[in-house]
Order: structure tokens, then C-alpha cells, then sequence
């Protein structure tokens, strides 16, 4: 991969080290200028019947996976909307930002949605969801976060899966934004019935597509439910999905961009493509060890490293790096704003451009 440092691009651009958007490939990024096509071609449905299959690859499923003109968190809202009635009783796993999006969501939608609440940094353990649903059998979805990418930690969906597979009726519904590609996922064989991910994380192209994978048990309840949203509904995606098109003009550029991102992995291999993570991530945390800083979520998840520490301030810190350095790290919000930052090596990020962002991250210590 081609290394973005700043210092090689004559400082016009910044390096970004974000939870996305990301580096994105040359080649991937050029795809995105090709000239506009109409897609209601059959030369444009092959396109997107490719698209489709390869969509499925890296989701691990058998099952249709829909595409929305999007953030993840309208597919998230998608997903409640058309799998869920108002009343339903629901359960959220809330242990950051985006778990407790997932309640803010049910809420909204008027379902009767109860919180387990995890530690900021720790991931939920299985058996108090299962004790839940033994003791709570009208639960009709239990939604999930697999990388809770506000502070790192990672959830234990395949255990989740049997774990809500075998002590309820429940749809599994689960948040894969940050897990796609650089996580196992295996959504068919896990009991997923809802798994969701968008375009700007390990897919590595622009933000402004999300995707919906769907199991026969999803779909039945979609089927049953007399709510229907207009452009999110999830039946007229199908019906459009089954002749290779999708319902509303979608982003042709994206999908340009998508379909050769996809192409790459399925021609690297998907365990090559996530080992490949794996490396960067752990190159990455080694150096910031031996910097003092460890990692703060228990079970930390990949591409998403989260920093907590009391000795420097943490927006200072952010805004010396895009200063003076033109690099971009994600920094915390809330309370947590002067004390937690969190780095991504998602998308086409070298180990030129990380020992790029050690060395510019050890100076800046210097100047808090």
C-alpha cells in the first residue's frame, strides 16, 4: 500500500488516522471519477449483482445484503423500523456511544426496549444476556454492538449468537460498522438475523453507503409488521435486490469505489486482508507501549485503539497533532473530552505512516 505521510505530500493533505473516514487506496479512489453511468441498465444490474455476491463474501452469509444511501446509523434505524412493531419489548446492550444509540433508536420507535449496561471499556458477558431472556421470554430483538467504537471494546457475538439462538425467538440485530472485514464475522453460522456495516471503515471507501444483511427469520418479521417506512423499507430493498437493483438512485461513484474495494479483497482473501490488519494494529499499540500508553478496553477490538490517561489534555493533544502535523486522531466527547483519544489504522495505513504518527505523537508530548 501506498504510505499517505503528510511530509512526502507537501503538507496539503492530512493523514487520517480517524474511525473514519479513512485512507483510501489510489486505484479505489480513482474509481470514483469514472464517468457517470445510468443504473437502470442491465449492464449496471450485473455490476450490482457482483457487488451483491461480494457483499456477501466478506459478511459470511448466504443471506441478501441490501444497500442504502446511507450512514450506518440509518440502516440502524432501518433495522429498527422494520423489524420491530411499537410495544415490542427489545433489549440493548449499551456500553458506549453506539450501544446506547441502539436504545435511543427503540426508544423513538415507541418499543419497550430494556438496557444492559456495560462498563465503558468492558464488553457485556453473555450469561447475564442469557439470564435476561430466560427470565424475560417475550423479548422479540436483542440488539448488539460487536465493536463498540467509542471506546474499543470488542462483544463476544458468536457466543451472543448461540447464547440468544437457544434461550429465545429473539432477533439478533447487530451493529458490524467497525467490525466488517477486520473481525470474524460470521453472520449465518453466529445466528446473526440483522448484521449492518457501512462504507467508511474497513471497506475503506467514502462514507455514504450502508448495508443490510438479512435473514429468512428477519424477513418473516418484516413481513408481519404493518409499519412500513417509505424509503427504508426493507421489502421494497428486497424486491429490487432480487432483480439487481436497488429502489432510489444510488451513489453511482461509491458504488464504483465499492466494487473495486471488494474485488481486492475477494482476489487477497479475506483472512489475508484482516491478518494484515492485525499486523498494523499490533505494530501500532506496541510502539505506543513503549510510549507508556496501553490500550484501554479489556478486550480490545481491531483497527480501533483507545487511549485513557490523566497526565496530558487529550484536545490539546488532537489539536497539536492536526496542527502542526496534519494528522488526524478521534478524540472523546463527554466527560471523558480532556482525558480519553482513540486512533484508527482502518483503510490504507503503512507502517511508514504510523512510525509517521509515533514520532509526531512522541514531539507533541513534549509541547503539553
Amino acid at each position: 500500500m501506498e504510505s499517505h505521510n503528510p511530509n512526502k505530500m507537501n503538507n496539503k493533505k492530512s493523514l487520517l488516522m480517524v474511525l473514519g473516514p479513512t485512507e483510501i487506496e489510489p486505484d479505489v479512489l480513482q474509481a470514483g471519477s469514472l464517468p457517470m453511468e445510468y443504473m437502470r441498465t442491465a449492464d449496471f444490474s450485473e455490476r450490482l449483482k457482483n457487488i451483491f455476491a461480494n457483499l456477501q463474501y466478506v459478511f459470511q452469509t448466504g443471506n441478501p445484503v441490501l444497500i442504502h444511501a446511507s450512514s450506518g446509523t440509518g440502516v440502524m434505524e432501518a433495522a429498527v423500523a422494520n423489524f420491530c412493531k411499537r410495544g415490542d419489548s427489545a433489549l440493548f446492550i449499551n456500553g458506549g456511544t453506539f450501544g446506547n444509540r441502539w436504545g435511543q433508536i427503540c426508544r423513538l420507535y415507541g418499543l419497550d426496549a430494556t438496557e444492559i449496561s456495560v462498563p465503558f471499556g468492558n464488553s457485556v458477558d453473555p450469561s447475564d444476556v442469557e439470564k435476561f431472556l430466560k427470565a424475560n421470554p417475550n423479548i422479540k430483538a436483542v440488539f448488539a454492538t460487536y465493536d463498540e467504537t467509542s471506546s474499543g471494546a470488542l462483544t463476544d457475538i458468536e457466543t451472543l449468537g448461540d447464547v440468544v439462538h437457544h434461550n429465545s425467538d429473539a432477533l439478533l440485530i447487530v451493529d458490524c460498522v467497525s467490525a466488517l472485514v477486520v473481525e470474524p464475522l460470521l453472520m449465518d453460522k453466529w445466528h446473526i438475523d440483522v448484521a449492518i456495516s457501512s462504507s467508511q471503515k474497513a471497506l475503506a471507501i467514502p462514507p455514504g453507503l450502508g448495508f443490510m444483511a438479512v435473514s429468512p427469520k428477519a424477513i418473516q418479521a418484516a413481513e408481519a409488521n404493518d409499519f412500513r417506512t417509505f424509503y427504508f423499507d426493507v421489502l421494497d430493498s428486497l424486491g429490487n435486490y432480487k432483480r439487481n437493483q436497488t429502489p432510489f438512485t444510488p451513489p453511482v461513484g461509491l458504488l464504483m469505489q465499492l466494487e473495486k474495494r471488494l474485488e481486492k479483497i475477494q482476489n487477497a482473501g479475506l483472512e489475508t486482508v484482516r491478518r494484515q490488519y492485525y499486523e498494523l494494529t499490533d505494530y501500532l499499540r506496541l510502539q505506543m507501549n513503549d510510549i507508556g500508553f496501553s490500550v484501554f478496553a479489556k478486550n480490545p477490538a481491531n483497527c480501533v485503539s483507545g487511549y485513557y490517561q490523566e497526565k496530558y489534555d487529550a484536545l490539546k493533544l488532537v489539536a497539536i497533532l492536526r496542527e502542526k502535523y496534519r494528522i488526524e486522531i478521534a478524540p472523546s466527547g463527554g466527560e471523558l473530552k480532556n482525558r480519553f483519544f482513540r486512533v484508527g489504522n482502518f483503510g490504507s495505513i503503512t507502517k511508514e505512516d504510523i512510525d509517521y504518527f509515533i514520532q509526531s505523537f512522541k514531539e507533541t508530548l513534549d509541547f503539553l
